[in-house]
């Protein structure tokens, strides 16, 4: 059907459609009369993402603004928020009409509050901004004052339970913190107590001093340099004393002195004197008797300080070796002695940085356990009121002007389905092309209508509905 047919039904049938859009738009006149009336309070709050925690520390990264917003309306549609709003609006009192109309709907079956609370939500909107922190709440109820008040109320129950979702686990660990600190405070002291007795019976005045670890080292180098020239000396008058004992007057040290010297240079000018006499004297002769007897009495006095000399070199010898003995003693009482002082030094070491260790714990700890404490009483919020709701001046429905715009367009659309239905189900001759479509039949003659003067009028054949008839025009 084109569209000039279907305006020729429209206009033949005019009646039919303006009766489908009247009683579309009675009808949804009287429904929206019957309808009770519903106020809409709506109150604005920002949400700032970037203070989500005004207590934390400033390296912590703020959360994602889209999905903090999104747990922020999810958190003002919680059961928890509807709870809070029903004990802060005494919606859930026994005597109250919520309650009668839960004991009739369930048979005083349930948890009310749950039931009330899932009854709220359904009334409740929460629209977030799009390109901000603000978000829309909106609560509809069947009067002003109840709408403003309980929107008012959801606002804060949401402050305030978003603040109680930041202060509980800010107390839990502030206990846990102040008992863990309790308790490192305690290891520290009793770190710091065994270190000081260990320094007190070890005599210790700085356990990370190295002054009298030096010291003693030092001293431990004297004594071996000291050990070293002795075994020299004492190896020196060893061979001394043996080559000595060997041959006494062939001792550098015997030939040496000036004693043996002495008497060595006398006996060698008594030697040569008795040489000379034995030239000129006889071998009886009193005279080389004489100096025969001198020339021994010489060689005995010699060979008796030699051995006497040669007997001091032993003595030397066994001073010297005392005196190695000695050295070496005092080497190994010092070497034990500083091996002890630096075991002593590597166990207060050990102790100290237990005590550190302790320290470092503790300071950690009660850091934490400041924050935490900070935390726990801390009240500041990042959510701020920007509109409080007010009682609304018009209701939010039934809109009676919005309900019969949506009703006109509707009936319409109902008014051209009916029509355009009804001259499908039963066709007539509109117009002189409609003859040969409907009829199967040749259009013969065309009188024009007195209204139109010469034009083509709208021919009817009311007699012709077969197409074995002819009819006349």
């Amino acid at each position: 059907m084109s569209l000039a047919r279907f305006l020729m039904a429209l206009r033949a049938r005019w009646r039919l459609a303006l009766s489908v859009l009247l009683a579309v738009l009675g009808l949804t006149l009287a429904v929206s009369l019957l309808l009770p009336t519903r106020y809409t309070a709506t109150a604005m709050v920002l949400v700032d993402a970037r203070a989500a925690d005004p207590v934390a520390p400033g390296g912590a990264q703020p959360p994602q603004a889209s999905t903090y917003m999104a747990m922020q309306v999810d958190l003002i549609q919680s059961e928890r928020v509807a709870r809070a709003v029903i004990a802060a609006t005494g919606l859930g009192r026994a005597d109250g009409p919520a309650r009668a109309k839960w004991q009739e709907e369930t048979g005083d079956a349930g948890d009310f509050e749950a039931w009330l609370a899932a009854a709220m939500r359904k009334r409740l909107e929460v629209r977030p901004a799009k390109e901000s922190g603000v978000i829309s709440i909106a609560y509809t109820a069947d009067s002003r004052e109840e709408a403003a008040r309980i929107a008012n109320a959801f606002v804060q129950a949401f402050v305030d339970t978003s603040l109680a979702l930041r202060l509980d686990p800010a107390r839990g660990s502030s206990e846990f913190f102040d008992e863990r600190a309790r308790q490192l405070r305690a290891a520290l002291e009793a770190a710091q107590q065994r270190l000081s007795a260990f320094q007190r019976e070890h005599g210790l005045l700085a356990v990370g001093s190295d002054e009298r670890v030096d010291i003693e080292t030092a001293r431990l180098s004297e004594l071996s340099s000291q050990l070293v020239a002795l075994q020299a000396q004492a190896g020196e008058s060893g061979s001394r004393r043996t080559q000595a004992a060997a041959s006494p007057d062939r001792a550098p040290e015997v030939l040496a002195h000036p004693v043996v010297a002495g008497l060595s240079a006398d006996l060698a000018r008594q030697e040569a004197r008795l040489d000379e006499m034995g030239a000129r004297l006889g071998e009886q002769h009193p005279q080389m008797l004489e100096q025969r007897a001198t020339v021994e009495r010489l060689r005995r006095q010699l060979a008796t300080e030699s051995r006497r000399i040669a007997s001091s070199l032993g003595l030397s010898d066994n001073v010297n070796q005392q005196r190695l003995a000695q050295a070496q003693a005092a080497l190994d009482e010092q070497r034990a002695r500083v091996l002890e002082l630096t075991t002593r030094r590597d166990e207060a070491r050990v102790l100290l940085r237990d005590v550190q260790n302790a320290q470092q714990a503790y300071d950690a700890v009660a850091g934490r356990a400041t924050q935490s404490g900070t935390e726990r009483q801390a009240r500041l919020s990042n959510v701020s009121v920007l509109k409080q709701a007010t009682a609304p001046a018009q209701a939010s429905s039934p809109l009676l002007g919005v309900n019969l715009g949506i009703a006109a367009v509707l009936g319409s659309v109902l008014a051209l389905g009916a029509t355009l239905l009804a001259e499908l189900r039963d066709r007539r001759l509109r117009c002189a092309d409609d003859v040969p479509e409907l009829l199967g039949l040749p259009l013969l003659v065309e009188i024009p209508s007195p209204r139109q003067g010469a034009r083509p009028s709208v021919a009817a054949f009311p007699a012709l509905r077969g197409p074995g008839r002819t009819g006349r025009t």
